[in-house]
């Protein structure tokens, strides 16, 4: 069965497998870049990586509406629930899985900083793997820095990364580089870049550094544009 993957900007994604809808850091209310509604937009779980505005974004409207669950590190579902009336959540921290009707989601480390909108802690930031049913195995890597450890997350046999390239507050397109060398995916989506001026990237000069220079295949897609895994 076909995985369609919609990359909503900046670090946000919409994923079907099956019959299943995931959203992922839905950002849209304040994203300029965003082509989707919160109002509109389904969900049956939404996965986050982090505290941070721009990540969490519209998670609560939409898991309000939805009555999607929402997946995210301890501090984070536990703000979501306690603060913003969401019903639903299932708590993880880095190393630690659940199983879900479409596959088993686990959180993986990301060096990074993680605050909740109203400035309360919001745990470690994460990077998220989704090992589908299907048989396809996607890695979104949250906000971070590149790091050794990929390496250990590139021995899941990954289909389909998701990598910031924005530099400033991320890795950048030489970092993405490196990421890429230790994850090793199939294929791979550039994020977080080109919402803000200072995350402003030139992804065609990135796309052909990942043809030359790695064994990947670049997808770029514009927002609201969607991959076929």
């Amino acid at each position: 069965m076909t995985i369609q993957v919609t990359w909503l900007s900046h670090s946000g994604f919409q994923v079907q497998i099956g019959d299943h809808k995931l959203l992922i850091d839905p950002f849209l209310t304040g994203n300029p870049l965003a082509t989707a509604s919160p109002d509109t937009i389904e969900a049956d779980f939404i996965l986050l990586s982090h505290g941070h505005g721009d990540h969490v974004g519209d998670t609560p409207a939409i898991a309000k509406r939805t009555g999607a669950t929402v997946v995210a590190n301890n501090e984070v579902a536990g703000w979501l629930q306690a603060t913003q009336g969401v019903e639903n959540v299932h708590t993880l921290n880095p190393g630690g899985g659940v199983a879900l009707p479409f596959g088993w989601v686990e959180l993986t480390i990301a060096h990074h900083s993680s605050s909740l909108p109203d400035g309360s802690y919001g745990g470690q930031p994460n990077g998220i793997l989704i090992l589908t049913t299907e048989g396809k195995n996607i890695y979104h890597a949250g906000d971070t820095a590149v790091f050794l450890d990929m390496q250990l997350i590139g021995e899941r046999n990954i289909d389909l990364a998701m990598l910031p390239i924005g530099d400033y507050f991320t890795m950048g397109i030489d970092g993405s580089l490196k990421a890429i060398e230790f994850v090793k995916p199939k294929a791979v989506i550039p994020m977080h870049y080109n919402t803000f001026d200072p995350i402003a990237q030139d992804v065609v000069e990135w796309a052909q550094r990942v043809n030359n220079e790695t064994a990947a295949k670049p997808v770029v897609l514009d927002p609201g544009g969607s991959f076929q895994l």
